[in-house]
This record gives C-alpha cells, structure tokens and sequence, in this order.
C-alpha cells in the first residue's frame, strides 16, 4: 500500500468515527431527555384563525432554561428549519418546515429577550429573539431568527402586548 493509499484510508475511516460519534451522541442526548413533555400541539382553531402577527424566519433551537449551549434533542425540538412564526391571543404557534409544529401558551411564556447566540448558531449582538417558557416542569428558551429588524421589533411588540411586558427584556 502506497502512501498517498493509506492516507485517504485513514481521513476516511476517521471521519467515519467521527460522524457515528455523533450519531451516537446525539441519540444519547434524545434517550437522557426523554423526561422533558413534548410540546403541545397546535390547536385547530389557532390554524383556522387570523394571527395577530405573522413572521417568516429560522426556528434556531430550544435548549434547556438559560443553559444556551444545552440542546433540547427531545421531541424534534433541536433541529433547526426554517419557520413561520404566528402570534395569536392564546399563544405562539411555531409552524417549522420538515419538523413537527408546536404551541407555545401565553400564559407559559416566562420572558422574551434577544441574544446573540444560542446552541450552535451565533450571529451579531441581539440577532437572535429568544422566548424562555414553561414546557410542563421543564423551562425551556427557544430560538428564532427573523429575516429582517422590521419583524424583530414588530414581533417584541407583539409579545409585549400580550404578556403585559411580564419579565421581557
């Protein structure tokens, strides 16, 4: 075997045991968490109804209370995709594409904030608007990125409105 032969063997092999790594870590993560509920279901109505507000953007992640590098793997709910957020009086409807959608209750909703990082993405200072809630006993902050300013500010107001400024930043 040549040099150059046994090179690419060893690259390919090691970057084979890196991605079962995880793979393996990742499913690892998912059976710890088990423990968190999944979030609730969107309910008809909301999707029959107006929203309040309406935003096109990137569902970034949900990591576990203010821990920002702790993925929430559970329930699909580490993966990001693309998005269209949707604010409705009872709640925040989270309609991911190629993910399940869920539903986050006013009355769960914790604190709104902006970050600049949050579980492997990181993007300029307050790029990310973060929403801290209630998952059943589990707090947990998720993750959106809006495409424009525009819709970042309109969607504070709009959170702000509803949960009376309670504890957003």
């Amino acid at each position: 075997m040549d040099e150059t032969t046994f090179t690419v063997t060893l690259s390919a092999i090691l970057i084979v045991g890196i991605i079962v790594g995880i793979i393996f870590g990742r499913r690892n993560r998912t059976k710890r968490q088990q423990h968190i509920a999944p979030p609730p279901e969107v309910p008809q109505q909301l999707l029959d109804g107006e929203p309040n507000t309406a935003i096109e953007g990137t569902y970034v992640n949900t990591v576990l209370g203010q821990e920002l590098l702790e993925r929430v793997t559970a329930h699909r709910l580490g993966n990001r995709s693309a998005a269209h957020l949707e604010v409705h009086n009872d709640g925040i409807v989270m309609l991911r594409i190629g993910e399940p959608n869920f539903f986050i209750p006013i009355d769960d909703i914790i604190a709104t904030s902006t970050i600049s990082g949050i579980a492997g993405k990181f993007v300029e200072k307050d790029g990310i608007f973060a929403i801290t809630w209630q998952l059943q006993d589990t707090e947990v902050t998720t993750g959106f990125r809006t495409q424009s300013i525009a819709d970042h500010q309109e969607l504070r107001t709009e959170l702000d409105t509803l949960t009376n400024g309670r504890q957003t930043a």
